[in-house]
């Protein structure tokens, strides 16, 4: 494994490094409910990720980088009553909001260090989170996500990614403007290409769509371990 790392390590392209871990939760921790105001281009990408997790009670389900609870508060209902989300965020207030709503397994961590056993969860999602990741941890934080899921487990991420019309492709072009001038403008977040990453990691993507919003292009894919299928 440590030699298949390294190889997938290597193989990962040259993204522009962005907000430290610290300056990432200062940020944050600073929007806090506020980031639900992003809605207006992410609301559609994200209900397609949650039907794609493709849940069903009694399911254990992690929620990388859950934000203000609002998909957990969704994912808890379909998988009721037997079902267990738990939830981690790197921001305490982003924390608190989802304790607010009534969201009780929660925990505040880095993703790059994830405090679980092996093989624990039916199904995980990070949405908006590995597109403000050091590029040097991408291929760490995926093989963990590997790690993480039973067999027979479901990935399902979704990050900003390329356009795909002339809309989307000038509203990239623009962000990664002002992202090479000050990363914090863009809360640290810059367009990836994800199902190639995630292959390099030993999943197998089972379905990839890319979806518009207000101009705003979002990457959603839904891996299983390979063998799975």
């Amino acid at each position: 494994m440590r030699v298949y790392l390294k190889s997938f390590a290597k193989s990962m392209p040259m993204i522009q490094e962005t907000l430290t871990p610290s300056a990432a939760r200062r940020y944050y921790d600073f929007i806090g409910a506020r980031y639900d105001w992003f809605g207006f281009y992410e609301a559609r990408a994200k209900l397609r990720a949650l039907d794609l997790l493709d849940l069903t009670p009694g399911q254990c389900i992690l929620n990388v980088g859950l934000g203000t609870g609002k998909e957990s508060l969704a994912i808890q209902e379909k998988t009721n009553p037997d079902g267990t989300v738990f939830g981690i965020d790197l921001s305490f207030a982003m924390l608190q909001v989802a304790h607010q709503r009534r969201l009780e397994a929660l925990c505040q961590a880095d993703v790059r260090w994830l405090p679980f056993a092996n093989q624990i969860f039916d199904r995980l999602l990070a949405t908006y989170v590995l597109d403000l990741i050091p590029a040097c941890d991408l291929a760490d934080i995926l093989i963990n996500f590997h790690r993480l899921l039973k067999p027979g487990g479901r990935l399902v991420l979704l990050s900003l990614t390329d356009g795909i019309n002339t809309a989307s492709r000038a509203f990239v072009r623009l962000w990664k403007w002002v992202y090479a001038l000050n990363p914090i403008a863009c809360g640290g977040c810059r367009p990836l290409e994800l199902a190639c990453m995630v292959e390099q990691a030993g999943f197998t993507v089972i379905h990839r769509e890319v979806i518009v919003q207000w101009g705003v292009p979002s990457e959603v894919v839904a891996a299983v371990p390979i063998g799975a299928t």
